[in-house]
């Protein structure tokens, strides 16, 4: 039996060195990743160091404005309501109606015709002379224009205004103030000389008059009105147009044939008074188909004071 050549180490020593060589191998290696790992880590933190700062990032930003429309204003708040007025207790009156206007002749009577002429003296001897008497003062004449506080039984109440030279329509004058305000009895005064005046008015020419008045027609009739008038003068009943005499002219009458309704009827005369030499502003009626001579003045039971601005300008 041939022995063997080599005889094999024992089973226990190889497993023995196996683990030490392993663990010096890894201890090198773990120390060289530590010092692998520093260096790394020193390198860094130099070139950190020395790197510069990092700029600030500028954010451009715009603000832009919207521009919103402006809100229409809040509307007021309502007013409150107030109780309606009572209805009138007078019936409504009908529109008036004029049938025909026309110019009046000359011959009416006693307004426009002339004052007769005297009749001759009788030439006689004159009688022996008399003591010297005192001259008796002329009459006074009435004034036809009072202050309306004085005067409370003149219902026609007037307004006042100052005319300008070459004024020409009686429309005018309401773009005119009023000096002042005035009353009357009766829309009388008789053809006359300029310098006369309207006595109490103070004035003799460029003046004008706004005259408002009413009458209480008793029922429903139809008359004949005539409107005398040196210059010009325009008559209205509740608000209509009845007769139109304006104008700068000599005295001169103009009719109209009106129908008017039972009640308080707004009567308005607007004047004007331009240069001489004569005045003159009457107004008179008459039952339709009497004579001129018939014509007369409204009677002062049924004339009345008007309301505060009864009718517009």
């Amino acid at each position: 039996m041939t022995p063997p050549l080599h005889d094999p180490a024992p089973p226990t020593a190889e497993p023995a060195q196996r683990p030490q060589w392993q663990r010096r191998h890894n201890g090198y290696a773990l120390t060289i990743a530590v010092l692998i790992h520093l260096a790394l880590l020193v390198a860094i933190l130099s070139w950190r160091s020395k790197a510069p700062p990092p700029k600030p990032r500028n954010s451009d930003i715009r603000i832009v404005e919207v521009k919103q429309s402006p809100k229409p204003p809040e509307p007021p708040p309502p007013a409150p309501k107030l109780p309606e007025p009572p209805p009138p207790t007078m019936p409504e009156l009908p529109p008036i109606e004029v049938t025909k206007v026309e110019p009046v002749p000359q011959a009416v009577a006693p307004l426009v015709a002339a004052a007769p002429a005297p009749a001759p003296a009788v030439v006689s001897a004159p009688p022996p002379p008399a003591p010297a008497a005192p001259a008796a003062s002329s009459p006074v004449p009435p004034k036809l224009f009072e202050e309306c506080g004085d005067s409370p039984d003149r219902k026609m109440i007037a307004e006042v205004f100052r005319l300008r030279p070459g004024f020409t329509t009686v429309k005018d004058i309401r773009r005119l103030k009023p000096i002042k305000t005035v009353c009357l009895a009766q829309l009388d005064v008789s053809p006359r000389k300029f310098t006369d005046g309207f006595p109490g008015l103070d004035m003799s020419e460029w003046f004008a008059l706004d005259i408002r008045f009413t009458v209480n027609i008793p029922g429903d009739i139809t008359m004949d009105l005539m409107l005398l008038a040196d210059d010009g003068a325009i008559l209205t009943v509740d608000d209509e147009e009845v007769i139109n005499n304006d104008g700068i002219h000599a005295p001169e009458p103009v009719m109209a044939t009106v129908k008017l309704a039972k009640g308080l009827r707004n009567f308005r005369v607007r004047y004007f008074q331009g240069p001489a030499p004569d005045l003159a502003l009457a107004l008179v009626w008459k039952k339709p188909g009497a004579p001129n001579a018939d014509y007369r003045y409204i009677p002062q039971r049924l004339l009345g004071r008007p309301a505060a601005a009864s009718a517009p300008q």
